[in-house]
């Protein structure tokens, strides 16, 4: 699948915005089947440009939960632990 550039940028804006990988093929009006294995694809620009808009999104997101816990909310004190714990987890995986 040859996807513009233009596109490449809709598919990061879109799951961004946390659009699901079938949301943003209807979007770019794209055969959805053909979409979602480009994106389940390693190394595709699609799959680039789809988890560089969630990891942007996931990053801004992580940052305002660390805020939130720091200024002594209890859910995201443990939502906190909860990513922590994750971490830890997957470093023993090896």
């Amino acid at each position: 699948m040859n996807l513009t550039k233009e596109q490449l940028d809709r598919v990061k804006e879109l799951a961004y915005r946390t659009m699901t990988t079938r949301v943003i093929a209807n979007a770019l009006e794209v055969d959805e089947v053909d979409f979602v294995d480009e994106v389940c694809t390693p190394g595709t620009p699609a799959r680039k440009a789809f988890l560089s808009g969630m990891m942007q999104q996931m990053l801004e997101t992580r940052e305002d939960i660390i805020k939130a816990a720091r200024n002594g909310s209890n859910p995201a004190q443990s939502e906190l632990l909860r990513f922590l714990e994750k971490q830890l987890y997957s470093m023993n995986k090896f």
